[in-house]
């Protein structure tokens, strides 16, 4: 794991273009593992990678919007 990864808690807001807003449901300690999203009632199991990456940077890009 690299020393500059920060734990993400659950319940931590993200954004994807094709699913809409979101929110983690179990927190993420490292960024080979798989976590559960939450997207409109539905989980899904995504790669931490993927949210650390993409739909975390989203999210922060749409509250900057508002």
């Amino acid at each position: 794991m690299s020393e500059n990864f920060k734990v993400i808690q659950p319940t931590t807001t993200v954004y994807c273009p094709k699913r809409g807003e979101g929110w983690t449901l179990t927190g993420i300690t490292s960024i080979e593992e798989y976590t559960s999203v939450m997207f409109d009632g539905v989980r899904y199991t995504l790669p931490a990678r993927e949210i650390i990456e993409h739909l975390l940077p989203n999210q922060k890009i749409r509250e900057t919007e508002v």
